[in-house]
């Protein structure tokens, strides 16, 4: 029984550094340093664990990445300070808020309040209004990360059926908004979808953003699919995903979980990071 291959994204996500090593050192030749800042509530351990993965991914490429912590206990007021602190610094290209952010903590107006055009998970409601259009600044990190891990599979998406299960404005729907972009046709299931499985079954490819652990099984998959699973759920035995290891008798590939999609998305931060840079300053 042939088993599905392995859309690997940390060799990926190599090859995106390497990419962005060169350019980077193109820029400080111009004397231009990216430079990102991320801002973090220190208490969830989870958050600062991705951005310190973040912040040393970007380093390596000669980005200039810096992490603030904040005190949930004080509230937000000092978080927004900060964002608009950082709005009005000249040197600083690029902003990051790590979500999810404490219970009560108003996160759309939070992330809200980061200029567009400093905004690097392109979560901002300007940012994705434009890639609701097809016409994004940048794509949202994540949605990237699963275009740019098909892409360096030589995976073709135009002319595919894409089936994006999870609906998140986080990431599901920028994933679908990437697929309809990039010439997909795209079914995007939610927990109110009567059979999930009945559109899965027919997609070329499959992308679950769920968060349920097993969700997408071997039967809800046709023979040959591309299946990405960008659920992540930290269980008593370890980090799961939305797809089964059953998919992998039927898939043709398939991301591990964990080393698939989330060094693709730490990737695109720097990735996103050396862009806007370059549409602000030039280069």
């Amino acid at each position: 029984m042939a088993i599905a291959q392995r859309l690997d994204g940390k060799w990926a996500a190599g090859c995106v550094q390497a990419d962005l090593k060169r350019r980077v050192e193109e820029l400080t030749a111009l004397g231009v340093v990216p430079k990102l800042v991320m801002l973090v509530v220190e208490e969830d351990e989870v958050s600062l664990g991705h951005v310190r993965r973040k912040a040393r991914f970007a380093r390596a490429a000669g980005i200039a990445a810096e992490i603030r912590t904040f005190s949930a206990g004080g509230g937000p007021e000092a978080l927004r300070s900060a964002i608009d602190h950082l709005n009005g610094d000249d040197a600083v290209d690029a902003v990051l808020v790590q979500l999810p952010l404490p219970p009560g903590w108003d996160e759309v107006e939070i992330v809200g309040r980061i200029r567009p055009d400093k905004d690097v998970d392109g979560l901002h409601p300007e940012n994705l209004g434009q890639a609701a259009f097809g016409r994004p600044r940048i794509w949202p990190c994540t949605a990237r990360g699963v275009g740019e891990l098909l892409r360096r599979y030589d995976l073709p998406v135009r002319g595919k059926a894409a089936c994006v299960v999870g609906r998140s404005a986080l990431v599901g729907w920028p994933i679908a908004q990437w697929f309809m972009a990039h010439g997909a046709t795209v079914v995007q299931c939610h927990r109110q979808t009567p059979s999930v499985a009945h559109w899965t079954r027919q997609a070329d490819i499959v992308v679950s953003a769920a968060g349920v652990p097993g969700l997408i099984r071997a039967d809800d998959i046709r023979p040959g699919a591309v299946v990405v699973d960008v659920g992540l759920t930290y269980a008593a035995d370890g980090p799961r995903g939305d797809v089964d290891p059953s998919v992998a008798e039927r898939a043709a590939w398939l991301t591990p979980v964990p080393g698939g999609v989330g060094p693709m998305t730490i990737a695109m931060v720097a990735q996103n990071t050396v862009d806007l840079c370059a549409m602000r300053r030039g280069g």
